[in-house]
């Protein structure tokens, strides 16, 4: 726009001369050069292109957004930018009335209005904002028509007002609607159509079936409402896409489906109610024709209602005479008027209902504090045959041309006579008679004819006569326009010019006669919505009601539509003389809606009626801006940097001659200062740089102090987490290097205790055979050497038969191992457990056991050491032979089966006890040794000398049989080290010598209960409700006896889940734990999972216990109580079955220790029920039983 060669003026108060032929000529001069818009001051006119011009797009909203009014070219953009900023600057309500005739395009501008205030404020509350724009085209679809001077011609005025809250968005809309026209639904002019949604309904059902079945559609030349006097054929495909548009809006604004089809059906009624043609029957009376009958049965679907209170209604007028109920017949006439009657109100009533709708959804509620209210009203109408309804749109103009003239001219000009400055007196055309002759009481026009409908004979010729007797010699009334015509028509001189009504039809359009009998029949509906629109009733019309002066129960109760109206317009000047008002003049170009051609006649006739000439006089020689003398120095007071309030005439002048301007732009009266806009705008901009910088200042300050707060806020926050971070990270350094220790601990103290076992097992057997040999010999009679060779004959064959059968047991358990194995990789749903992988997650450990060269050390030197004797033995096993003999024959019958081979290595030992009695204690820092009891060894050897004996034979038929030699050392021995080695066995066992006596005492006396040890060690439990945690989590209160006694804590639970852990913990994440384990221990004990899963319970339990000390007595004391009575003998066998492998891998503490006389004891104990299990040989791996047995 800015390179466009620019035409004419755009602010026509710079004109040199002023009169309406210039003015005229500088519209044409713009008008041709598509510029529409031209300022008057602060008033906008617009000029109508009939064409759409590239002018209102997204560029120009964003360069008219933020700049000031006349800065850039007119445009409406700039008008809506100004109230905007007043809003915001000012708190102020703001309106825009839009006036003009017919066509001259005050819709358009409405919606250009809207759409600039919502993209502008788009970015907070888009949903809001698409709801006002959609609500636009719902009105605009039911309350728009075209006329012969406008396609899209508003026939009701509205009044929005857009809302916006504390931060200046758009909150909400509230839409006032003004004077229905209802005379359109049922007859329309030549050239001009119904409403716009009748057409678009009856087109989309040319293109939907479904629709066009359910709502009884047709074509449109059908519809008799659609061609009263229109012959051009509608565009099925623009007005289905319109109604697309509609659907669309009724989406969007929250219409529930049963409503949307509600109005529909409504619509489509109402087309069939045009259609209905009665019959005269005498004329006394009248019936329906033989057509009508479809259309009664197709209206009575679409409302729900029956068919015979439907012909009532239209056959039928009910009178009440003091509660009597009399049905009188309509003639033809008044049946068809009662058709008319019927449909005018069907519509009326869901326009004010859609108005409602629209409004509850779009309502601000109590957050709107300040809005801009955007008038569209209908314009000024003059046409061939004027009815009620122009009398009340002019009406209309006449008053807002009052209001407009009293604000910018009278009120202007008494303002200046009162503040007493220097101004030039402008003339303006004064319509106030034309009021008073319209309105004022007690007799006027709306008088005179609401007179006439309160009277039971009352008549259109009746008022006329009235009207004539009454103002004949008025000057702005005419009896007609010659006296052909004076008992038919009246005519008023308005500001626009005369215009002739024709009082046909007065009187019964302004008694607006209800449908009572119809509306009480739909409200029994079988529709929802009709019967919900049947009880609706305007709220304007509620008020309007309480606001009448004439007594209740009588019939002048019932306001008229004159009445009603004119309290609206009234309400509407009340809120516009409350707000700062804004103008647009909309100026039609020519009556033949053509775009590039330009009437000058008739835009000049326009010019004279809206007073333009004198607008632009007044605003050129007037003040447009007045502020009081105290408002404007706390406005401007800023820009004065010595301030001083001695005498405030001198103090405005100094802030006046600041900005440099022309003293002619501004005045100071009594108590107002008068400015013009040029001075207006000055003292704005250099106010806004001094407030931009002063903010700029006060922000950069606070930003400082805000941001030192958060740096010192932040670096104490920082401070503590460092703090908090720094001693987690050592307490769990610490953790790691205690765990650490302890397991090095362990493998240390396994090393040792290995080395011990190791040695004090071959000395017991060395001891053993000694002292076997010796009995043997001492029991050999001297016999002959016959005997001898007999004696050593038996013995070979016996040790034949011996090592034969001991080859047998052995091929039987590898192949019994074997079947296990290739049956558990064939099916994991078997019970038995794979043991040989058991321990797999400690293979680390086992590895350096293996690879330790001090325990090779140690094997090779017992190899080397035991050579002698069993060369020796060899040499005597002919002389033992019927020793031998005997000794297995009797283990034979008792075990039956000899025992699997020794294991290599050794389990880890448990933790260091001590032992305290009540006259001595006795510190043992190695408790392994305390495992082996020489008394203990002594009492055990009777019962493991029979398992001994059968090894020995078997190892020596074997040897025997395959002249097997053992083998040597790989490496060779340091003589210094397996000196110490010795010194270091030696010095154990003669502790264990010297401390057996007082051990045997501790246990003798002090038995340890374990109900003692649950009373000290134990935590509380709670007792589970129902079995379930969650149960007694949730109890409202808490009883002594709810607690779960000790007793109870080491029998089995029968639950799965434990409150906490058994035994006293300090790291919450063993507690945990534990839990898990119980939980875990209860699956397995149950014995319904699958051989993997069991492992994966196994190996998870183990682990832990070897990796998290603290937790392994818990695990203990969770296997004890879950096999104390038990009451599934399978289930205790599972446990036991778990006992042997955790002690296989790791053994209690020093107090739990003490529950059982001897570790040992309690080994053998489960060792022993283990053989008594039919399958555990085969089961077992030979490695973990010798483990477990050593």
């Amino acid at each position: 726009m800015e390179n466009v060669l620019r035409i004419g003026i755009s602010d026509m108060t710079e004109m040199s001369e002023i009169n309406e032929l210039g003015i005229n000529e500088n519209l044409n001069l713009r008008y041709c050069s598509d510029i529409i818009y031209t300022y008057t001051g602060s008033i906008l006119i617009a000029v109508n292109p009939y064409k759409p011009i590239n002018i209102f797009n997204k560029e120009y909203v964003k360069k008219y957004h933020g700049c000031n009014f006349g800065v850039l070219e007119p445009h409406v953009f700039a008008l809506a930018e100004a109230a905007y900023k007043s809003i915001v600057d000012d708190q102020v309500n703001q309106s825009c009335v839009i006036s003009g005739e017919s066509g001259a395009g005050k819709t358009e501008t409405t919606k250009l209005i809207l759409q600039y205030l919502c993209s502008i404020t788009s970015n907070v509350s888009s949903w809001v904002q698409q709801q006002i724009l959609e609500a636009n085209t719902i009105l605009e679809a039911f309350g728009n028509a075209k006329t012969i001077r406008n396609d899209n011609s508003s026939r009701f005025g509205k009044f929005m007002q857009v809302c916006f809250d504390e931060i200046n968005c758009i909150k909400g809309c509230i839409i006032q609607d003004y004077l229905l026209e209802k005379s359109r639904i049922t007859f329309q002019s030549d050239g001009e159509r119904n409403y716009h949604v009748m057409y678009q309904l009856v087109a989309h059902g040319q293109t939907n079936q479904q629709m066009a079945e359910d709502l009884h559609l047709r074509a449109p030349e059908y519809f008799k409402y659609l061609n009263t006097s229109n012959t051009e054929k509608i565009d099925i495909n623009f007005e289905s896409a319109k109604f697309d548009a509609l659907t669309m809006a009724f989406t969007v604004l929250q219409l529930q489906q049963y409503s949307i089809d509600g109005v529909f059906k409504i619509l489509s009624s109402i087309l069939w109610l045009g259609n209905i043609a009665f019959e005269d029957i005498d004329g006394e009376g009248c019936d329906f024709s033989p057509a009508d009958h479809e259309a009664i049965v197709i209206i009575s679907k679409l409302l729900g209602l029956k068919c015979s209170d439907l012909q009532k209604v239209l056959l039928v007028r009910q009178i009440n005479v003091r509660g009597n109920i009399t049905e009188i017949p309509l003639k033809l006439q008044e049946a068809i008027e009662n058709r008319h009657a019927m449909a005018k109100a069907l519509y009326s009533k869901t326009f004010t209902w859609l108005v409602t709708k629209i409004n509850i959804c779009t309502n601000p509620g109590q957050d709107g504090s300040n809005f801009l209210g955007v008038l569209d009203i209908f314009g000024f109408e003059n046409f061939t045959k004027n009815s009620f309804e122009q009398l009340c749109i002019n009406y209309t103009n006449e008053k807002l041309h009052k209001f407009f003239n009293h604000y910018v001219f009278a009120l202007e000009q008494s303002i200046y006579m009162e503040e007493e400055i220097l101004f030039t007196h402008v003339e303006f055309t004064d319509n106030s008679q034309c009021l008073e002759i319209i309105e004022k009481p007690p007799r006027c026009v709306f008088k005179i004819l609401t007179e006439q409908c309160h009277m039971p004979k009352g008549s259109d010729s009746a008022y006329l006569n009235n009207m004539h007797s009454e103002f004949e010699f008025h000057p702005n009334y005419i009896k007609g326009s010659d006296r052909r015509h004076w008992e038919s028509e009246f005519g008023i001189k308005h500001y626009a010019g005369c215009v002739i009504y024709t009082v046909d039809g007065f009187v019964e359009k302004n008694r607006d006669v209800q449908q009572d009998v119809l509306f009480d029949y739909m409200s029994r509906s079988e529709d929802a919505f009709v019967k919900d629109l049947s009880q609706y009733q305007d709220q304007q019309f509620i008020k309007s009601q309480y606001c009448s002066t004439y007594s209740r129960g009588s019939s002048k109760t019932k306001l008229t539509v004159s009445d009603q109206f004119r309290h609206q317009l009234q309400s509407l000047i009340d809120v516009l003389q409350n707000t700062n008002p804004w103008y647009v003049r909309c100026i039609k170009p020519n009556l033949e809606k053509r775009p590039n051609c330009y009437n000058a006649l008739l835009v000049l006739d326009q010019l004279k009626y809206l007073g333009i000439v004198d607008i632009v006089r007044i605003r050129r020689e007037g003040f447009p801006i007045h502020l009081n003398h105290e408002e404007f120095i706390i406005k401007y007071k800023c820009l004065m940097i010595r301030k001083s309030f001695a005498n405030t005439h001198n103090y405005i002048s100094d802030i006046l001659e600041i900005i440099k301007v022309s003293s002619s732009e501004w005045q100071i009266g009594k108590s107002k200062v008068f400015l013009r806009n040029v001075a207006y705008q000055l003292l704005e901009d250099r106010r806004k740089q001094i407030i931009y910088r002063n903010a700029v200042t006060i922000q950069k300050h606070w930003k400082k102090f805000v941001c030192f707060k958060s740096y010192l806020r932040i670096k104490k926050a920082v401070l503590i987490i460092q703090h908090s971070y720094r001693g987690w990270k050592l307490r769990i350094r610490f953790l790691r290097m205690r765990r650490s220790a302890i397991i090095i601990q362990s493998r240390l103290r396994g090393v040792f205790a290995r080395e011990v076992a190791a040695a004090l097992r071959e000395l017991r057997r060395v001891d053993e055979e000694i002292k076997k040999r010796e009995k043997t010999m001492l029991q050999i009679p001297n016999t002959d050497c016959n005997a001898l060779d007999v004696c050593e004959k038996l013995v070979q064959e016996e040790l034949d038969a011996l090592s034969h059968f001991a080859e047998n047991i052995k091929q039987s358990v590898m192949d019994s191992e074997l079947t296990v194995k290739n049956s558990l990789e064939l099916s994991t749903q078997q019970d038995s457990v794979d043991l040989d992988n058991i321990f797999a997650f400690l293979g680390e450990g086992s590895e350096m056991t293996c690879a330790n060269i001090l325990i090779e050390e140690i094997n090779d030197k017992m190899d080397h050491l035991v050579q002698d004797l069993d060369q020796e033995l060899e040499l005597c096993s002919q002389d033992d032979s019927t020793t031998i003999l005997k000794e297995s024959d009797r283990c034979l019958l008792t075990k039956g089966v000899p025992s699997l081979p020794e294991p290599t290595t050794r389990p880890p030992p448990p933790p260091t006890m001590i032992h305290e009695t009540k006259e001595n204690k006795v510190v043992k820092p190695e408790p392994i040794y305390e495992a082996i009891n020489a008394e203990k060894i002594t009492n055990l050897k009777n019962n493991e000398i029979e398992n001994d004996t059968i090894i020995e034979l078997t190892y020596l038929g074997e040897k025997k049989k395959k002249s097997l030699t053992p083998t040597l050392s790989k490496h060779e021995v340091d003589p210094e080290k397996e000196q110490r080695r010795k010194n270091r066995v030696e010095k154990k066992i003669q502790e264990i010598n010297i401390n057996d006596e007082s051990q045997k005492n501790i246990y003798i006396e002090e038995v340890y209960n374990i109900i003692e040890y649950a009373e000290n060690y134990f935590n509380t439990h709670e007792i589970l409700i129902d079995g379930t945690l969650m149960a007694t989590l949730t109890r409202k209160g808490k009883k002594s006896n709810d607690v779960m006694p000790k007793f109870d804590m080491i029998t089995f639970f029968k639950s799965d889940k434990i409150p906490t852990s058994h035994i006293h913990m300090y790291d919450p994440e063993n507690i945990s734990l534990a839990c898990n384990i119980f939980r875990e221990l209860w699956k397995y004990m149950k014995g319904d999972l699958g051989a993997e899963r069991e492992l994966q319970i196994i190996q998870y339990i183990i682990g832990l216990g070897i990796e998290r000390e603290e937790l392994r007595d818990e695990i203990f004391i969770q296997c004890i109580r879950q096999a104390t009575n038990n009451p599934s003998a399978d289930w205790t066998d599972r446990i036991w079955l778990l006992m042997c492998l955790i002690i296989v891998a790791f053994q209690p503490s020093k107090q739990l220790f003490r529950l059982c006389e001897d570790l040992e004891q309690l080994s053998v104990v489960s060792f022993s029920w283990m053989q008594e299990q039919k399958q555990l040989t085969f089961i077992l791996p030979t490695q973990l039983v010798m483990q477990y047995k050593s």
